[in-house]
């Protein structure tokens, strides 16, 4: 960098504000970034960088990891509103996601508009239980005669589209799934898997505890991201299905937890 360019950079990031929004722009191109590659860049301390992390992190705009921060997944909107988004492709993860079902097995599936695709594709005459907190699962599957049907009880949350709260808590606490298929807001490496609300977090983490095999099925904007509600550490997961052309380095990071890895075709 010659010296005119140094100073000029310099001067642009003298102010907070101005590099915090640098960091944004870092954040939106790359997902992460790190405290100290920020702090060479910048010619300012880590601890003036950790500040500024800190307040994007109150901001809602990023999720602090040791090291630096990462950036978070978008917010929550309705479940009708995603419903109607990126199908194809959904679809796809739903095919390659179901590979994974074995007839005679008590299935979990979890509000999301990708379970949704999920029990759409199920197999014809594979025989299972499929218990799940999503009325639109449960549309689903009404016509499969060799589908059991078990929804379970409690409030059901419109933007989430699954039922949460206390009941649903005490019906998933007797229940012993042989395999879930988790909603998940954001996944990653460090901050393992997020949710947008505490309620649904809570109701996750005991599905977590009470099935036998944990699968994540993302598309491509959850992988790398954070969430602000914890879930669970990416060593809880079993296999993550992900899309064909997700990017080879985040998935390079999260093959290293020992998940395994099932591409979409």
């Amino acid at each position: 960098m010659s010296l005119e360019r140094k100073e000029r950079f310099t001067a642009n990031t003298a102010f907070p504000a101005d590099r915090q929004q640098l960091i944004r722009e870092r954040l939106v191109r790359d997902g992460r970034v790190l405290a100290a590659e920020l702090a060479a860049e910048f010619g300012i301390s880590e601890d003036s960088i950790r500040r500024d992390l800190r307040e994007l992190a109150a901001a809602g705009v990023c999720q602090r990891v040791y090291g630096g921060a990462i950036a978070q997944a978008a917010a929550n909107r309705p479940i009708l509103e995603r419903s109607r988004e990126n199908i194809g492709r959904k679809q796809k993860l739903a095919l390659a996601a179901v590979r994974l079902v074995q007839g005679g097995q008590l299935v979990f599936l979890d509000a999301g508009t990708t379970n949704v695709e999920i029990a759409k594709a199920l197999p014809e005459d594979i025989g299972l239980t499929v218990a799940t907190n999503s009325p639109a699962v449960a549309v689903a599957l009404m016509d499969r005669d060799d589908i059991e049907v078990v929804l379970i009880g409690g409030r059901l949350d419109h933007q989430v589209g699954g039922i949460l709260g206390g009941q649903a808590l005490v019906d998933v606490q007797r229940m012993r799934p042989d395999l879930c298929f988790l909603g998940v807001c954001a996944i990653d490496i460090e901050a393992g898997l997020g949710a947008g609300t505490a309620e649904d977090a809570a109701f996750k983490r005991q599905l977590v505890a009470s099935c036998g095999a944990i699968v994540a099925v993302a598309t491509n904007e959850k992988l790398g991201t954070g969430a602000p509600f914890a879930i669970a550490d990416i060593q809880d997961v079993g296999h993550l299905v992900v899309e064909a052309d997700a990017d080879a380095n985040q998935l390079a990071h999260l093959a290293r937890s020992g998940v395994e890895i099932v591409r979409a075709s």
